[in-house]
């Protein structure tokens, strides 16, 4: 039940920027248990901060983050499947030990409980997602495609996913496996985004939050989109 936020620019935005329509999103939205954020710093090395608290709740946020700028980002917010999950290692973005991946999910994965004791000795939390990521990273290295990678995940774990890798030097993949939450690619002002629609089969996310979003396109489901500032390119 979680929300996705994506953005690349051109030029430098600032994380103020990103605080604003991460919030809307959480208040339109379901989320509200955890969030977190990763970015691309100046070297291209991925950077994050993640929290239990929502983004609206979370006073440390402004503070640990105060003048941060970056041209791509990545906002995870979160409403666990399981609410026991609560917990800051269950926040995502998760994020590589070399810094050069940082991975998101929505959705739920049917299938986590068969894998996870494969990866026990890598997991920090609980959560269904923490097992998505260990498997993709996984089959990334088998396969050297992150598109296969993505494929694959969603396909052996199955269930409800829209997955994000966020990847050093090259551009963001995001993979749209979530019936119950659309995922669309836009123009704001310049900036491409993708966004996942607050869990409304409608249009509403154009209306509340994103009201001046040009060319809007919405992922198909189990394609694969990568995130530039030109055109969209799917494969199925």
């Amino acid at each position: 039940m979680c929300e996705l936020l994506v953005i690349k620019s051109d030029e430098t935005i600032p994380i103020d920027w990103i605080f604003h329509y991460a919030k809307l999103l959480e208040e339109y939205g379901v989320a509200g248990f955890g969030w977190g954020v990763a970015w691309k710093s100046e070297s291209g090395e991925i950077r994050r901060y993640r929290a239990t608290e929502g983004i609206k709740k979370d006073q440390l946020a402004a503070q640990a983050l105060e003048g941060v700028q970056a041209k791509e980002y990545l906002v995870h917010l979160r409403k666990p499947s399981l609410m026991k999950s609560i917990s800051f290692y269950n926040s995502q973005p998760y994020v590589n030990e070399d810094h050069s991946l940082a991975f998101a999910h929505n959705g739920f994965f049917n299938n986590h409980s068969h894998y996870r004791d494969s990866f026990s000795y890598k997991l920090e939390g609980t959560s269904d997602s923490e097992v998505g990521y260990q498997y993709y990273v996984q089959r990334l290295n088998e396969h050297g495609n992150s598109q296969t990678a993505l494929e694959l995940t969603h396909r052996h774990l199955a269930g409800k996913a829209n997955l994000i890798a966020f990847r050093k030097d090259v551009e963001t993949l995001i993979y749209a496996g979530n019936e119950d939450n659309n995922i669309y690619v836009f123009n704001l002002e310049g900036i491409k985004c993708a966004a996942t629609a607050l869990h409304s089969q409608d249009d509403f996310i154009f209306e509340a939050i994103f009201p001046t979003a040009t060319a809007i396109q919405q992922i198909p489901l189990f394609s694969v989109c990568e995130l530039t500032t030109g055109n969209l390119i799917t494969n199925n």
